[in-house]
């Protein structure tokens, strides 16, 4: 998608006119020119109103049906004005004057209360040097500022926002629910990997703990049966040394209430090279021994315990209770054994096994420090629940300190009241699963930067283009059509700037065959069928002898010297803020007032005379260096009149046209074409001289009889406000065209003072009013002398 373009927008300037003062009905109307930079003077500059102008040398006139009044032509042989018949009592009908070579104008409808607006005036005349006058906003390298809304949620990062929510609860859920899904059989295999580790845990260790205590039995039976005779005594000890040598683990056993007893009640048989290795002695043994007076009471009364004496000894060893009845005696024995054969069952590993016993102390733990501690696990609360339950081999779940649940699989053996228990940490278990997590929302978090990265991308290739789009719209929408979209898309955005472009191009010529104005209401949908009464100026034009002059032409020739000569007219309307109607051949038909106003009636009508004031030195201009027959000198007559008339909408529903109709639009149609028989150049009715003669010089001619009464009129011969001479003037110099030369000649101080004074500017001949012959046909009027 290329940038918009717009045509030639880089060679003008813009100057702006400030608003009209004593603004009532119409409201406050700013009105602004195109120029040609290098034209544009460093004084304030006038104000210009631009208007739209036609293409086409001729318009062609369509009747309306119903109300509005018939259209009658007429012809004259040297003129191609319009004259306009007027009414009696019913609505007025419009009477148009054309010649052989002009074409009727047509008639557009007007809305109820058409506001004020701002026209522009453009021509396409292929000779003319002027710069077109178009409708604008303050002065820009580019196309005009428009009234565009700022978008407050692009395109883009609305395809961000929906995708990135898409792909969040998509990829979010599935890592959820995979995490859920997926934790769940990890926490059923830890479980069951927990139950089987236990299982296989408990197995080894009873079998060392029963072979302890078969072999502690059967040193015991074997004792007994040697003690009971004396000649056996030294194979006793013999039988000692051998089971010692045999059980290396065991490194005392101690017999309670023994018949074979010290002088302490006891009988400590001690394993001599345990002791050595471990730095023990038999007092050690014998000490510890008499300090568990409780523990041994409760062997000899038929419980079997385990103890830790690891803390007491400082050497990683276990006490071993259990009763045992020797004849009538009942005795309780201590077998005192190393655990290093338990050690290797209870590894450290992410299943942790350890063994407690009836009490709650740690037998074996793969930590040594909490079997040297002698830690008691009973305030734990799963401890708790296995050591009160009846349950032989159970898994339990349970909280630690930091809130975490762990897994405990126990299972009880049959000796000394102990329980294996298997622990593993959730943590542990969701090990695994956590760092999947992980890994997915890193993955995930990554996709969705690429994703978003890519739809940035693509939204930057659909939203620039539809940004230029919106600001070709904007554009539109000011009235600017001047616009040239190029677009490499081949889908629907190319088409839509195809269209674009097309419907610009079909904008831009409708302004060209249409009032801008006009143009901008019907734009901005205030255009509405009806008329309203307006007070206003009305003006026609038209070339002396233009039937003569075209006839000496080619068609291009006559299409090329009109529009050059229309574009200095039409500047010298726009530049006073008043509004071209239509052309009628080489006629031109202008208002000031009933589609926009400088603000009071009196003021449309000054500022109408001071355009045909402009339109002389302009066409003074026009004429330097003219002559022959491929480029005549032409003369032109104004005739201006002001008063009440109806602006609105008139045609079919298939043609409307915005025009003006009423006496004051006849009749300013009929004061044009006394210029001829008078010898003026300018003709006011008595109405406009009222409102604006004290700044005119006049001269008064015969009056005319009008619809059964007299009207008055006057040939304008210059302007005698200064301040509205000094406007004039500035007004002139910036036409684009320079006719600053002529311009002192035509009006002001050094200008005509006496329609001698004009008609010698013109080369005018004086005519005899006194021969002037009535057109009896039409009886269109009477010259009567001023009584």
């Amino acid at each position: 998608m290329g940038e918009l373009k717009s045509v030639d927008i880089k060679e003008y300037g813009v100057i702006e006119r400030k608003p009209l003062e004593n603004i009532d009905a119409y409201g406050v109307i700013e009105k602004g020119k195109r120029v040609k930079e290098t034209d544009v003077k460093t004084e304030d500059p006038p104000s210009i109103t631009p208007n739209a102008e036609s293409d086409s040398a001729s318009a062609a006139v369509e009747p309306a049906s119903d109300n509005p009044p018939p259209i009658t032509p007429n012809t004259e042989s040297d003129s191609a004005s319009a004259a306009v018949e007027p009414a009696s009592d019913n609505p007025p009908s419009i009477t148009a004057n054309t010649e052989s070579d002009s074409s009727s104008a047509a008639v557009e409808p007007a809305s109820d209360s058409p506001p004020p607006i701002t026209p522009n005036t453009e021509s396409d005349s292929s000779s003319a040097a002027e710069t077109p006058i178009r409708l604008q906003a303050p002065p820009i390298e580019g196309p005009p500022v428009t009234s565009v809304q700022k978008v407050k949620f692009s395109i883009g990062a609305k395809l961000v926002s929906i995708i990135s929510a898409l792909m969040v609860v998509s990829l979010g859920s599935m890592t959820v629910v995979g995490t859920l899904m997926i934790g769940e059989d990890v926490r059923l295999t830890a479980e069951d990997s927990n139950y089987s580790i236990n299982k296989r845990t408990t197995l080894p260790a009873q079998n060392i703990l029963e072979t302890v205590y078969n072999d502690a039995l059967q040193f015991l039976n074997t004792l007994t049966m040697l003690n009971n005779n004396d000649l056996l005594i030294e194979k006793r000890n013999a039988a000692v040394d051998f089971f010692f040598r045999n059980n290396r683990n065991i490194g005392a056993i101690c017999v309670n209430d023994s018949v074979y007893k010290d002088e302490e009640g006891k009988q400590l048989f001690v394993n001599r090279s345990f002791m050595v290795a471990n730095r023990l002695t038999s007092a050690q043994i014998s000490d510890y021994v008499n300090t568990q007076v409780e523990a041994t009471s409760l062997a000899r009364d038929g419980e079997f315990l385990i103890l830790n004496v690891t803390p007491f000894f400082n050497v990683e060893m276990l006490e071993m209770l259990f009763p045992w009845k020797n004849g009538e005696i009942e005795s309780a024995v201590g077998v005192f054994f190393s655990i290093e054969g338990l050690k290797e069952i209870f590894s450290d590993s992410v299943n942790r096994s350890f063994i407690i016993n009836g009490t709650g102390d740690i037998l074996v733990d793969p930590d040594p420090m909490l079997v040297k501690a002698g830690v008691n696990l009973r305030s734990k609360p799963f401890v708790k629940q296995i050591l009160e339950g009846n349950s032989q081999n159970v898994q339990v779940a349970y909280k630690e300190a930091d809130e975490s649940t762990s897994f405990a699989a126990y299972q009880r053996l049959p000796i000394g009241n102990t329980v294996v228990i298997t622990v593993i940490s959730s943590k542990e278990v969701f090990k695994g699963v956590v760092s999947m997590t992980w890994r997915n929302i890193l993955l995930s978090t990554g996709v969705l930067l690429l994703s978003i990265l890519f739809i940035l991308l693509f939204a930057r290739h659909l939203s620039k283009p539809l940004k230029e789009l919106t600001k070709a719209a904007g554009l539109i929408e000011s009235g600017f059509y001047h616009i040239n979209i190029s677009s490499k898309h081949k889908d629907e955005i190319g088409i839509l700037s195809y269209s674009f472009n097309s419907m610009s191009r079909g904008l831009l010529s409708f302004e060209k065959f249409t009032n801008k104005s006009l143009a901008n209401l019907a734009r901005t949908g205030k255009l509405v069928t009806g008329g309203v009464d307006r007070k206003a100026t009305m003006f026609f034009s038209d070339i002396r002898g233009f039937t003569a002059i075209s006839e000496k032409l080619k068609p291009d020739e006559i299409v090329e010297f009109l529009n050059d000569y229309l574009d200095r007219m039409v500047a010298c309307v726009n530049a006073t803020g008043g509004v071209v109607d239509k052309f009628i051949g080489d006629a031109v038909m202008a208002h000031w007032g009933a589609v926009e106003s400088s603000g009071s009636y009196k003021r449309d009508a000054l500022n109408c005379v001071k355009t045909a004031l402009m339109m002389r030195a302009s066409l003074r201009s026009f004429n330097e260096g003219r002559g022959g027959d491929k480029r005549p000198v032409i003369k032109i007559g104004c005739g201006i009149n002001s008063g009440n008339l109806v602006a609105g909408q008139i045609g079919s529903d298939e043609r409307l046209e915005y025009t003006v109709i009423g006496d004051a639009v006849s009749f300013a149609d009929r004061t044009e074409t006394f210029n001829k028989p008078f010898g003026t150049e300018i003709l006011i009715s008595e109405s406009t001289w009222k409102l604006c003669g004290e700044s005119l010089v006049v001269e008064e001619m015969p009056s005319v009889m009008e619809k059964g009464r007299r009207v008055r009129m006057f040939a304008v011969v210059n302007m005698e406000d200064p301040d509205e001479v000094d406007d004039i003037l500035k007004l002139l110099d910036a036409m684009p065209k320079n006719i600053r030369r002529v311009t002192r000649q035509c009006v002001g101080a050094n200008g005509p003072q006496t329609l001698a004074d004009v008609r010698a500017l013109l080369g005018t001949a004086a005519p005899d009013l006194s021969k002037v012959n009535t057109d009896e046909e039409e009886k269109k009027y009477n010259i009567v002398e001023n009584r």
